[in-house]
């Protein structure tokens, strides 16, 4: 992370994830660190610090107390704006479904931001040994819905569908699945 950009949403999404745990009881922070690390890895781009600080703050505005903003003045309009198309409404999946709103969602938006989202979806799928049964075999199911929608409404960009293919090899194994 050499980028004064990354640096600085790392420290602020410290700040904002600080005293929240993931389900196995590890700091938040972890998740997000982990998505940039997934991104940074995996797509190679002019604007990849843009897209790592994204990666970083990706749950700010809705996981805490973080306004656009906020987002906006200390990080620009590009993070600020793939942050927001990150972010679901929490209103939304109750009326229509988190798999069918996130598939619908995840089909119009930008290029990055699907990347990212893509990212984020790996990273959870990769953590799920520390949740339920029960949660385990809904994020695997709501992931093979969200995926086999997507697949058949878009076309991937090779390096998403890089993604894509690493969350289908999870999904294969089915480890979880009772």
């Amino acid at each position: 992370m050499k980028n004064e950009l990354v640096i600085k949403a790392y420290l602020f999404a410290k700040e904002k994830h600080k005293g929240q745990l993931r389900d196995g009881g590890q700091p938040y922070i972890i998740h997000p660190i982990r998505v940039a690390r997934i991104v940074r890895e995996n797509k190679k781009s002019k604007n990849s610090d843009v897209l790592v600080a994204s990666a970083l703050l990706h749950d700010t505005l809705e996981d805490t107390y973080t306004s656009y903003k906020e987002l906006e003045d200390n990080f620009g309009e590009i993070v600020a704006s793939l942050v927001m198309e990150l972010t679901t409404a929490s209103y939304m999946p109750k009326l229509e479904g988190k798999d069918v709103y996130l598939s619908h969602k995840m089909e119009n938006m930008s290029s990055y931001a699907l990347y990212i989202k893509l990212a984020d979806r790996l990273d959870n799928l990769s953590d799920l040994a520390s949740t339920s049964d029960e949660k385990r075999i809904r994020i695997l199911n709501q992931t093979k819905n969200i995926i086999d929608y997507l697949s058949n409404h878009i076309t991937f960009t090779s390096s998403q569908q890089k993604l894509v293919d690493k969350i289908n090899n999870i999904l294969g194994e089915n480890r979880w699945k009772k």
